[in-house]
């Protein structure tokens, strides 16, 4: 029996695990329930979780960084949980000229961190439905010191190439600035004062679900915000670890399905049968076969926006065990 200090955020799909109905195998884990934002940066500064919950975006740029394989040596395990819907929380200036994303070309957009996996494919969704590249749009970057995972991974030092990116770095100032019209849009994040202004208003009346389903139609998935790694010093120490953690993560969402079958929802309030016809019977597939081509695409976006410089093997991300999955 090992024991592992695990952190992983608030997830439906990861209670049974958390309460104990679902155990893994030879694996005793002490949980710390925190969310994303405060957990990643965490991770990439303190480095002391040995299971958590991490950004896919981020991730990859550590395996792009010089110092990456050392200073955060991890393994992926093939668990997606989340998807990435964080932008159909986006909210508008009223005078902004915007009705969707087709309107974005030449707008100012304000985004918690510009690296951040929703914020990634946000731009692959609206470069591949509308043809605006990331090029094409002002964006205003919210979190500061001690909070940004941009800062932490280094991308002020080495941004984006021609990408007009601008470091807000006040809590909180983004809305502000929606509100004031020295922005166009923002993900409703970071005030309330957002969703009470009556400078301001949600982009989508859909909540985004048109959006999202011409995506899924076009290209073949849905996109995830993270995944799950683990230290690869645990993984040499005990080699049947990943197995171990895939099984159990996987059994955790089939069980959380079992009990509430709205855990295995996208939208809230949707039919599940009109759900499956477009994004399939299980919308938070594991393992790579049914996530490479995701994974391939968020890849090939981060790349093509300078946020690494190199293509990283798929494969090379995820537990050489798991690899098959």
């Amino acid at each position: 029996m090992v024991r592992l200090r695990a952190a992983h955020s608030n997830n439906p799909r990861l209670q049974p695990l958390l309460d104990g109905s679902v155990t893994a195998t030879g694996i005793e884990f002490d949980w710390q329930i925190i969310p994303p934002q405060q957990l990643f940066h965490h991770q990439l500064t303190e480095n002391d979780f040995d299971v958590f919950e991490f950004s896919i975006s981020s991730y990859m740029i550590t395996k792009d960084r010089p110092n990456g394989q050392s200073r955060w040596d991890w393994m992926g395990v093939p668990i997606f949980l989340s998807r990435a819907f964080l932008a159909l929380t986006t909210y508008v200036n009223v005078n902004s000229g915007m009705r969707s994303f087709a309107d974005l070309k030449g707008k100012r957009f304000g985004v918690p961190d510009f690296n951040m996996t929703a914020a990634l494919w946000m731009r692959a969704m609206v470069q591949d439905l509308y043809d605006v590249r990331p090029q094409d749009v002002s964006w205003y970057v919210g979190r500061g010191a001690g909070q940004s995972h941009g800062l932490a991974l280094g991308i002020d030092q080495d941004p984006p190439k021609d990408v007009p990116i601008t470091w807000v770095g006040v809590p909180g100032k983004l809305a502000q600035m929606l509100i004031d019209g020295e922005i166009d849009a923002t993900f409703a994040t970071e005030a309330a004062e957002v969703t009470q202004s009556s400078k301001a208003r949600p982009l989508f009346t859909d909540g985004g679900r048109a959006f999202v389903a011409d995506f899924v139609r076009k290209n073949g998935f849905t996109p995830v915000n993270h995944t799950l790694l683990v230290q690869r010093r645990v993984v040499a120490q005990n080699p049947w670890v990943p197995e171990a953690l895939f099984d159990a993560f996987e059994r955790s969402k089939k069980e959380a399905y079992r009990r509430d079958p709205a855990t295995g929802m996208l939208f809230k309030g949707d039919d599940h049968e009109a759900q499956a016809s477009i994004f399939g019977a299980d919308p938070y597939p594991s393992g790579l076969k049914a996530n490479r081509a995701m994974l391939e695409r968020g890849m090939r976006q981060s790349q093509q926006e300078g946020l690494i410089h190199n293509p990283v093997a798929i494969d090379s991300l995820w537990c050489e065990s798991l690899r098959s999955t």
